[in-house]
């Protein structure tokens, strides 16, 4: 069998399945080709130019095993295979933490430009870093930068110093144990978050795969806006006069922009690859600069105050 024919075969089991994509992928194909790098030890460019190889029986063997695990517990690709792609970076992968994804990928691949200019950034921080993913590629891809990687839970952070580890990034990134912005003394020129913002209920009503993450990744309390509001409430005193804050909430946009209706967010498009396009009506990620939050701090800590917890 080529690599071809088994990369099909697999497709083909997977597609017969009842699993969800969504954790760094959108197909059964993508699935299969983070399970065949895994098994065959190579990169995307690599495997794409083995098509005609032939494939041992033992790796067969074992890429089916995988194939039924991920099908039987529905656990995400990334957590049976213990691996993930990133930002084209390949990061540690288990139960400690969320999988990596997010549309910050685009962010760092632009330079967060318009809104900074990365050769000026000293100061970064990930807050809410899980696994490490989108501070670590920062660090990876602008070395000049210092980047610290915030997070609650212990468990995370571990998994994300293994991979501040094999990235050879511990120069100049810092991993802290912080209640969102609670043990942290200075300010940033940028700061990046991705902070749990599910509500309970449609927690409960996620397909299986989302059950294998840590609960306290995803949710948040106040119908999933209390965690984000926080730090919206609380950022401009961690950053810098010139400083931005980049928000990720998912489909939690229009929740966020309904209950702060005197707010002025500024969502970003992420349907094209076009730097321009960002800026408009688009969804999961808003930007903030420093002026702008203060501004707009009366509203957050209304928020805070007035909407209790039920």
């Amino acid at each position: 069998m080529t690599v071809k024919e088994l990369f099909h075969n697999l497709c083909e089991q997977l597609q017969a399945s009842k699993v969800f994509y969504g954790h760094g992928v959108t197909t059964a194909e993508d699935e299969v080709l983070l399970l065949m790098m895994k098994m065959l030890a190579v990169d995307f460019e690599t495997l794409n130019q083995m098509t005609g190889d032939a494939v041992s029986p033992e790796v067969i063997s074992a890429a089916n095993q995988l194939l039924e695990e991920r099908i039987k517990t529905q656990k995400p690709m990334a957590y049976v295979l213990g691996f993930s792609v990133f930002a084209g970076l390949d990061f540690k992968v288990d139960e400690r933490a969320l999988v990596p994804r997010s549309p910050f990928v685009q962010l760092i691949d632009c330079g967060f430009s318009p809104w900074v200019n990365m050769d000026e950034v000293k100061g970064v921080l990930d807050l809410c870093t899980g696994s490490g993913c989108i501070g670590l590629a920062i660090a990876h891809y602008f070395k000049h930068c210092q980047v610290d990687l915030s997070d609650l839970s212990e468990d995370a952070l571990s998994l994300a110093k293994e991979n501040q580890q094999a990235l050879a990034l511990n120069s100049h990134t810092q991993l802290i144990h912080s209640d969102l912005f609670e043990s942290l003394d200075k300010q940033y020129d940028l700061i990046v978050t991705n902070p749990p913002y599910v509500d309970e209920t449609e927690y409960k009503n996620l397909p299986q795969e989302f059950i294998h993450e840590p609960k306290m990744a995803l949710v948040s309390e106040r119908d999933g806006l209390e965690i984000p509001v926080k730090i919206l409430s609380q950022a401009a005193d961690y950053l810098t006069e010139a400083g931005y804050l980049f928000l990720e909430v998912g489909f939690y946009d229009q929740a966020l922009t309904t209950a702060l209706p005197n707010v002025d967010f500024m969502w970003l498009d992420f349907s094209s690859d076009e730097t321009d396009d960002f800026l408009g009506d688009g969804q999961g990620i808003c930007v903030f600069s420093k002026a702008d939050l203060l501004k707009f701090k009366p509203y957050f800590e209304e928020f805070l105050n007035t909407h209790v917890t039920q």
